[in-house]
Order: C-alpha cells, then sequence, then structure tokens
C-alpha cells in the first residue's frame, strides 16, 4: 500500500512539473517570443480561401535567422498585402502563435538574401 502511494506521489508530482514546463503563462502569450521560434516570410501569394470563421489561411515559407526553412501554415482576419514582409513566432504543437508585419529594414542580412531568391 505504501508504495502504490508513494508511486502515486510521484507520478503526480512528475506531472506537475511537466505542466509548470509546458504551460508557463510566458509561452502561452502569442505575442511573447520565449519559447517559440521566429520565422520571416514575404507574402508570395494569394489566401488558400476562407475557413468556417471567415479567416483567410495562408501557407507560405517562412526562414530563420540560421536559414533553415519551413511550411507555415496559418489564419488571419485580414487579407495580407502581395510583398509584405512578416515575422512569426511558432511553436512544435501550435503553429504560429502571432505575427506581424515589417519593414524590409528590419529583416536580419541573411533573411533578406533568402527571401529575395
Amino acid at each position: 500500500m505504501k508504495k502504490t502511494l508513494a508511486l502515486f506521489a510521484l507520478v503526480v508530482v512528475i506531472l506537475t512539473c511537466l505542466w509548470l514546463f509546458f504551460m508557463d503563462p510566458d509561452k502561452l502569450t502569442p505575442d511573447n517570443p520565449a519559447g517559440k521560434t521566429t520565422y520571416y516570410a514575404i507574402v508570395n501569394a494569394e489566401p488558400g480561401g476562407k475557413d468556417s470563421n471567415g479567416r483567410y489561411d495562408y501557407e507560405l515559407t517562412g526562414y530563420t535567422d540560421r536559414g533553415k526553412s519551413k511550411k507555415l501554415t496559418f489564419s488571419t482576419g485580414k487579407k495580407l498585402q502581395n510583398g509584405a514582409f512578416l515575422k512569426l513566432y511558432s511553436t512544435y504543437l501550435r503553429g504560429v502563435t502571432y505575427w506581424e508585419e515589417v519593414r524590409p529594414e528590419q529583416l536580419p542580412e541573411g533573411i533578406k538574401k533568402l527571401i529575395s531568391k
């Protein structure tokens, strides 16, 4: 009985620690880059259409500061201007949580070369 209770307590402690690590409020805030990968992309395509909520769906290729590329899908309430530069925050499980439009001079040098291809 004592072993079962001790094992149960250990499982509860481990699950609580994991919850605190993954559910940190800073990481859950969409516009906070903590715990997220930052990608830069250019809007070079029309939206894929509207979803059931009337939001525009986009699929863009984003690049990290190190040049790693990834296909990113997200939706937005407004239609984005073709040729606009975006800074996107993405997490492994939730995908793109936040995006903002940036000016070309705000892009890192390595990104400018990748995006202009």
